[in-house]
């Protein structure tokens, strides 16, 4: 990744997260808005990924470590982990937390996200996507390039797996659904909940982009760390 890459992708990342984040204070977007939200992000990264794979042309005659075979298995496997983890995120974040009747305006917010009628939330995506679209362009100039290695479960994926995992922690902790385990900091909950997965988020997106090497594509993030 040339340096001027690497600038637009922080670019991208530092408007993701402001406007989400923006939306977290001024729009009151919830737990279930952040996880879907990642889980979208990632699952726009790994269609841009699997495009990106699909261009690189392999040279028959030199023996690779890592070839294009197991780089599109790879992609495919990382699919179905999004598959199960989407199956969970609505069904729990989106439903089962929001049963109540004083959830109903959660609830029909969530519904409102889900269909793609959450404004903020479509912004986002966009942003995400405009990052994959530049992305794309650049791993075409260096499809000739030999595929580093990379498995199913990168540190991006890895995120939003703690991410579901912490949430529903977090969520019981403040829900107040548990008498004898709860955690209340008032008004300010939501953004206890929230905030912290965006910190971790943006510390893993950042530490691929500054450890992306001169001159390589974004294939280079896929790594394992």
């Amino acid at each position: 990744m040339n340096k001027a890459q690497r600038n637009i992708n922080l670019i991208m990342m530092l408007l993701f997260s402001a406007y989400a984040i923006y939306s977290i204070v001024y729009y009151n977007a919830n737990l279930f808005f952040i996880i879907y939200l990642f889980w979208f992000d990632e699952l726009i990264r790994n269609v841009s990924m699997y495009i990106q794979v699909k261009m690189h042309q392999e040279n028959p005659k030199i023996v690779k470590e890592f070839t294009k075979q197991e780089a599109l298995s790879n992609v495919k496997s990382r699919f179905f982990f999004l598959f199960v983890y989407s199956v969970f995120i609505v069904i729990v974040f989106g439903l089962f937390f929001h049963l109540d009747k004083d959830d109903k305006d959660a609830l029909i917010r969530n519904i409102h996200i889900f269909m793609f009628q959450d404004m903020a939330f479509n912004i986002c995506l966009m942003i995400a996507i405009v990052r994959e679209i530049i992305e794309i362009r650049a791993a075409k100039l260096h499809k000739y390039e030999p595929l580093p290695p990379f498995n199913a479960m990168s540190g991006h994926l890895l995120t939003l797996h703690l991410s579901i995992i912490f949430g529903g922690l977090m969520w019981a902790l403040t829900s107040g659904k548990f008498e004898n385990f709860s955690f209340s900091l008032g008004s300010f909950n939501r953004y206890a909940i929230i905030l912290p997965f965006f910190i971790i988020k943006f510390w893993v997106d950042l530490y691929h982009i500054n450890h992306s090497e001169k001159d390589k594509t974004l294939l280079d993030n896929l790594q394992n760390h």
